[in-house]
């Protein structure tokens, strides 16, 4: 099977039942471009089977009684003689608009390198997608054929990839050598973040992907810090650091983050130069298994006061507060800015500094707004 579709990369195998097969998809024979697909009841022999071949805009059906086999033959026989076996002036994907782009199915062909990538068609071969790169395997690309339109990606949703590939990208080969050029340069983006997602309690995003360019995670009780890397491609030069709690606590905790930023060594990773920032040997740290499950069973203690809801389907928890420590608030930032849209006097949520918390009256820190950015 595996020896097969290495053989034959253009086709793909749906298995219906028992023995049956269908297979379909672009085949290259004899240097012409042949769309099909067929049935085979009893894989991988051909008895009874149903061919059609793709002449023109229509598909052309053939069998046993129109097409002439050896009793012997089995699945590779049948595709490596089929020039030799259909009409006169068999079908080519070659078209002069396909011609013109250096006929991209024949790239695709080029491009299957299992041991670099994974390269995958669907059944229409209107699409393209390569994953599990051999340095990068939680990243991809999907792509519109033969249009090459970019569907899907894993880069940061800051990285405008479709200007750039409109750019510089005239070939399918383009496309794929620009994104690998990019997960090169963008290697120290994703290392900035390393130590903090294994020793920093990351509470958002959740779950982490490969397109997130922030992080929050508590610097200590009620207080928070946001770490956004703005340009990727430009890590030291982007960096913003954002904290987040009640007033007063905030307040004084810029003034030593200001004075921390004037002295960032480069020398040093991110999480390292913001434990020197604030004299920490370590930031509070992930849980482990044992106390993961110890804390699922204690989520609806930690739920949100307004939906009553711990995590909601975005990845964000609650982790609003006011100033008043023997208050009881806890909410996400997406629910309070929905809960003070709906007063009447319409004040802008946390934009305002006499706005207050919907259960004390205590003052709310205008810091909580950084949340919905997230």
């Amino acid at each position: 099977m595996w020896q097969f579709i290495a053989k034959f990369p253009g086709l793909q195998l749906e298995h219906l039942k028992e023995n049956a097969y269908v297979i379909s998809g672009v085949v290259h024979i004899n240097e012409k471009w042949i769309r099909l697909k067929l049935y085979l009841p009893h894989f991988p022999e051909l008895h009874d089977f149903q061919l059609h071949v793709q002449q023109h805009l229509e598909y052309k059906r053939y069998n046993n009684s129109n097409l002439q086999i050896k009793e012997d033959w089995q699945l590779e026989d049948l595709l490596t003689s089929l020039v030799q076996l259909l009409p006169p002036a068999p079908v080519s994907l070659e078209t002069s608009s396909i011609q013109q782009k250096n006929n991209i199915y024949a790239e695709i062909l080029e491009l299957h390198k299992p041991q670099e990538y994974r390269l995958q068609l669907d059944d229409h071969c209107s699409r393209i997608r390569f994953s599990n790169f051999a340095e990068y395997e939680l990243h991809y690309l999907e792509l519109e054929l033969p249009t090459l339109r970019l569907l899907e990606y894993s880069l940061p949703d800051c990285v405008s990839l479709a200007d750039m590939l409109k750019s510089s990208a005239r070939s399918l080969t383009d496309v794929l050598h620009l994104y690998l050029k990019l997960l090169d340069e963008l290697r120290p983006f994703y290392d900035c973040f390393v130590n903090i997602d294994e020793l920093c309690d990351v509470l958002q995003p959740s779950p982490i992907t490969t397109k997130h360019n922030s992080r929050v995670f508590p610097l200590k009780e009620r207080v928070y810090l946001k770490v956004t890397i703005a340009d990727p491609f430009a890590n030291h030069n982007s960096i913003a650091v954002q904290i987040i709690g009640p007033t007063e606590e905030v307040a004084q905790l810029r003034h030593v983050l200001s004075d921390g930023l004037s002295n960032w060594d480069a020398e040093l990773d991110m999480h390292k130069n913001l434990l020197r920032i604030f004299d920490l040997c370590y930031f509070p740290m992930p849980a482990g298994v044992e106390l993961d499950q110890l804390m699922e069973k204690n989520e609806d203690d930690q739920h949100c006061n307004i939906c009553y809801v711990y995590r909601l389907d975005t990845g964000e928890v609650p982790l609003v507060s006011c100033d008043n420590p023997r208050c009881v608030l806890k909410c996400h930032a997406a629910c309070l800015k929905e809960w003070f849209d709906t007063l009447i006097d319409g004040k802008t949520f946390l934009e305002v500094s006499f706005g207050l918390c919907p259960f004390c009256k205590a003052k709310l820190s205008t810091s909580f707004a950084a949340l919905l950015n997230t």
